[in-house]
Parts: C-alpha cells; structure tokens; sequence
C-alpha cells in the first residue's frame, strides 16, 4: 500500500515541514503518516498532525504564518491548525481527551525517518499506542489501529514504558491487549507474556483489595460526547476538569468546550447521549 496523497496537500505538508525544520523547532510527526510507517497501512485523512510541545507552538505558528500559511489557535490547551488550500496541518500539543501535555519524554523515543522525503522524527509505537487507546467514542474508534500496530510493529514497542505510560489505567490497556488477542488468536505471542501476567496480577488484587480511584468516573477520557448523559443528569463528575486543575490548564475550557458538545449533539451534527426526554 502507498501513500496517496493530492500533489497540493503533499506539497504543503513538506513545505510545513521544512519551514519547522529551519526554524529549529522539534515536532513529531504523528496520525496518518506515523500510522502508515508502523504498518504499510494508508489512510488519508486529508491533515498532517504534528505533535509539539506547547512552549514551541507560538514559535511553531508565527514560522508557518511568515511562510504563508493562514493560523489559528482552535483549542489553548491542546490544538491550533495551519492552512493551505484544503490542506490542514495540526499542531497538537497534548493529547485532547486526556489533556496529557507533548513533553521531553515523546521525544526520547522518537523515530528518526525520512517522512515524505523531509528528515523527521515519528512519534513512538508505544506512545501512538498509548493515545489511540483514548479515542474510544462511536464516531471514531482506533481499537483496530492499536490491533494492528501490535501486530505489525510488535519488535518495536516497549511494553515496560508502555506499562509506565498508562499507569492507573492499566485496565484500559488491558482492554485493548483482549481485544488484541480476540482479533489475532494465532499471533498472541506478539504480547510478551510477562506484560499480560503483571495485568492479570493487577487484576487479580484489585478484586480481592479493590483500588481506590483517583478518577470516580473516567468515560469522558474516551468519548466527550456518549458520556455526556453521565455529567448532565447521572451527576458523575468530568473527569477532564480535575486534569485540568491537576495539570495547571484551563477549567473553564473544558466546561466550554462541553457546553459545545451538548449543542452538537442536541443539532444532531454528531452522535452522543444527553438523556433527554
């Protein structure tokens, strides 16, 4: 399978691209291109995400915008966009449901490649694994991207740090490694059996001692919008609003930015659960 992209778009992802790297800022190039690198599999998604980290994204607009490129910053915390014609690229500096900020470490492990014929760094296996695992709604679930990554770029990901990524969600890598195992019953061995029993002893003290969460209710971490009935009248609390104190961004932000849910799913522009009767 080969890339297929429209000359225009491609020649504005290069030119982004080069623009970055002579204004030195780092990037990690993320989505589509990243996924096809792991496992030959294309998918245009008709945008180039590149991850920065958010001290760089200012530096990272103001390049772009000298070059040309019509910006704009769509959500603080995580999310601004640069235009060329139809093309869009994204600089994302966190990641959007689960407000993890891009910092040094995404950058250790990153992958050194040519990426449409521009030196670049590739976001990790692992750490593409790792925020995958939150895109979980009915509009878009990556489940199967995370099934084949696992087994086609299995050598290269490293499961201690993908363990340490997920911390106390380590059900919810647990999740998707069963699911993993579900779709690809004769290739289990791509999961080291060490990871599953360290999960399986997790499991195992959890229901003998449950853990007590940090988190009361997490499903807002996967989904912003079928979860919606769950903060407006089941009375959970969002979990993004206590990241977001936590991590030193913007309450308000999130509550905005469920507000707007509420009303794309009331327009019927997206699916979602409000629980109105």
């Amino acid at each position: 399978m080969k890339i297929d992209l429209a000359p225009e778009d491609e020649a504005a992802y290069t030119r982004a691209m080069t623009v970055l790297n002579k204004a030195g800022i780092p990037y990690l190039v993320s989505g589509a291109l990243a996924f096809y690198s792991y496992t030959g599999i294309w998918r245009n998604t008709k945008d180039l995400d590149l991850f920065l980290k958010p001290e760089d994204r200012d530096r990272a607009l103001l390049a772009l915008a000298d070059a040309g490129y019509p910006v704009e910053v769509v959500v603080e915390s995580w999310l601004a966009k640069a235009h060329a014609g139809d093309a869009v690229i994204d600089l994302i500096t966190g990641s959007g449901n689960v407000l993890i900020p891009i910092d040094d470490s995404w950058f250790a492990d990153a992958v050194h490649a040519n990426v449409l014929g521009i030196p670049s760094l590739i976001v990790s296996v692992t750490d593409l694994i790792w925020i995958k695992a939150y895109v979980a709604g009915r509009e878009r679930f990556d489940g199967a991207d995370i099934a084949h990554m696992i087994r086609r770029a299995d050598s290269s990901i490293n499961w201690q740090q993908l363990l340490n990524r997920f911390g106390a969600h380590w059900d919810l890598l647990l999740v998707y490694l069963h699911y993993y195992r579900f779709v690809y019953p004769e290739a289990k061995q791509n999961i080291p059996n060490w990871v599953m029993e360290t999960l399986a002893n997790r499991t195992l003290a959890d229901l003998r001692e449950p853990e007590k969460p940090a988190e009361p209710f997490r499903g807002t971490l996967l989904d912003r919008f079928s979860y919606l009935v769950d903060i407006t009248r089941w009375g959970e609390p969002d979990v993004r609003e206590w990241l977001a104190r936590k991590r030193h961004l913007s309450v308000q932000e999130v509550i905005d930015e469920r507000a707007a849910d509420i009303e794309r799913v009331r327009s019927g522009e997206v699916e979602g659960s409000l629980g109105e009767w």
